[in-house]
C-alpha cells in the first residue's frame, strides 16, 4: 500500500524486482508480488506492507481491555473482508469471545457454505447481513456470482432463530431501481424476524484506499439528501435506521 502524500519521490522503491514501482513514486498494483522490498527501502514510510498473521488468542488479548465499555453498549463485530472466508479462524475467535460473555455480531455477504454459518450460529448474537441486488443476473454482473446461495443462507439463519439486520448498500446507477426496492420489501415481509432494514447510501471514502492500492476511482457518485429521503420512503425506513455505506 502506498500513501502518496508521504512520498518524497526519492526513487528508492524503483528497485522493485517486479517492476511495480517507478522512479517518481508510480505504483502498478497489477505487477506487485508483495515482496516488501519497497517498504524496506522507503525512507519516508510511504510504502507499507499491510496485514499481519495473528492467532485467535492474539485478537482476544486486544479485545479484552475494552470489555468494560461493552457492558454499557456494543460488543465485538467480526467483519472484513468476509469473515466466512476464514471460517475456522472465525469460529475459534467466536468461541473465545462468547466465552467471555461479550456480545458478538458478524457482518457478512452471506456467500459461504451453509455449514460455515451453522457452525458459528450458536455463538453469534446478531448477523448484519448484506443484500446487494435482488435480481440474480444483475447480482452476477456486479459481484461475479448470483445471489441464490445468499438468499438460501438468509432464510436458513432466519428459520434457525438468528437475529438479523438486513443491510442494503444502495449505489446510484447500480441498484437504485424500483425492482430492487420492491425485492427488499418482499424479503422483509417474507422473513418477519428480520429486526430491521438499513439502507446504506454509497459514499466515495473508499477511493482514497483505492489510490493507495494503485487503483483508479470506482466511478460512482454519492446520492444527495433528497434522493436518500426518497429511498427511505419507498421502504418506510425511519431516518434513525440509516447508516452510511462503507
Amino acid at each position: 500500500m502506498v500513501t502518496f502524500s508521504r512520498c518524497v519521490r526519492c526513487g528508492a522503491c524503483a528497485a522493485c524486482p517486479a517492476g511495480a514501482r517507478g522512479p517518481h513514486g508510480e505504483y502498478d498494483a497489477a505487477r506487485c508480488v508483495g515482496c516488501g522490498l519497497c517498504a524496506s527501502v522507503c525512507p519516508a514510510e510511504a510504502c507499507r506492507l499491510v496485514g499481519l498473521s495473528v492467532s485467535a488468542e492474539d485478537v482476544l488479548a486486544r479485545i479484552l481491555p475494552d470489555k468494560p465499555f461493552f457492558r454499557e453498549c456494543g460488543g465485538v463485530t467480526l467483519t472484513g473482508g468476509e469473515p466466512m472466508a476464514q471460517p475456522v479462524f472465525a469460529r475459534e475467535l467466536a468461541v473465545l469471545i462468547a466465552g467471555r460473555g461479550i456480545h458478538l455480531a458478524m457482518e457478512t455477504s452471506g456467500y459461504a457454505p451453509w455449514e460455515h454459518f451453522s457452525a458459528i450460529l450458536p455463538l453469534m448474537r446478531l448477523f448484519l447481513y448484506d443484500w446487494k441486488v435482488t435480481d440474480p443476473e444483475a447480482h452476477r454482473r456486479w459481484t461475479g456470482v448470483d445471489n441464490r446461495l445468499i438468499r438460501e443462507n438468509l432464510r436458513k439463519l432466519h428459520d434457525a432463530g438468528a437475529e438479523i439486520v438486513l443491510r442494503c448498500p444502495i449505489i446510484p446507477g447500480v441498484n437504485d431501481t424500483e425492482a430492487h426496492f420492491e425485492g427488499i420489501a418482499r424479503l422483509r415481509d417474507a422473513l418477519p424476524r428480520i429486526r430491521r432494514v438499513e439502507l446504506l447510501p454509497y459514499h466515495g471514502l473508499g477511493n482514497a484506499k483505492r489510490a493507495q492500492l494503485g487503483l483508479p476511482p470506482d466511478g460512482f457518485h454519492a446520492p444527495g439528501e433528497e434522493t436518500v429521503r426518497r429511498w427511505s420512503e419507498k421502504l418506510g425506513v425511519e431516518k434513525q435506521d440509516f447508516n452510511t455505506a462503507r
